[in-house]
């Protein structure tokens, strides 16, 4: 019995060892990567303001959004207990390869009284879908209405998301 037991006990072990060589803890791998940076105008999400926008412009390579860009004789921010439509602020065009959802977030101090639109879907909800090429026109409203006084809201900044379907 002891003959029998032998032969198996030893191609159980064999096993054992040809299962475990493949296991190793970690692995250092050195390559090369090039990575270009370029300005929201030229990028895979290309960001850019209306052609006849005034409350958006390009500088130093971003895109930046003021409310008070389009503001005549010193007025210097949007009316309290009223909705602000802006109307069409900045394009989001897709120069990848693949179609992409887009969607929009903000960080806003205060009370939020910021909604970004476009014509293609809801950009703070589910998203835009953009094929390759595809441009979406964004739209902002500011709605003060209510109890929001001078100061009560700042937009600082918004994070827009594309991710490939």
């Amino acid at each position: 019995m002891m003959k029998k037991l032998i032969p198996l006990f030893g191609i159980l072990l064999a096993a054992i060892v040809v299962m475990s060589t493949g296991a190793f803890t970690s692995v250092t791998a050195d390559r090369e990567a090039t990575i270009s940076v370029t300005g929201d105008a030229d990028a895979l999400l290309a960001l850019n303001p209306v052609t006849d926008g005034e409350y958006a412009t390009i500088t130093d390579g971003k895109l930046v959004i003021d409310a008070t860009l389009g503001a005549q004789n010193g007025a210097t921010g949007v009316n309290p207990d009223a909705v602000t439509d802006l109307g069409d602020v900045f394009t989001i065009t897709n120069n990848g390869t693949q179609t992409v959802n887009v969607t929009l977030s903000k960080s806003v101090t205060g009370t939020d009284v910021y909604t970004f639109s476009s014509d293609d879907g809801d950009l703070e909800g589910d998203g835009v879908s953009l094929a390759s090429g595809v441009s979406t026109t964004v739209s902002i409203q500011i709605d003060t209405t209510g109890s929001i006084g001078s100061g009560d809201s700042e937009l600082t900044g918004i994070t827009i998301t594309a991710t490939a379907n």
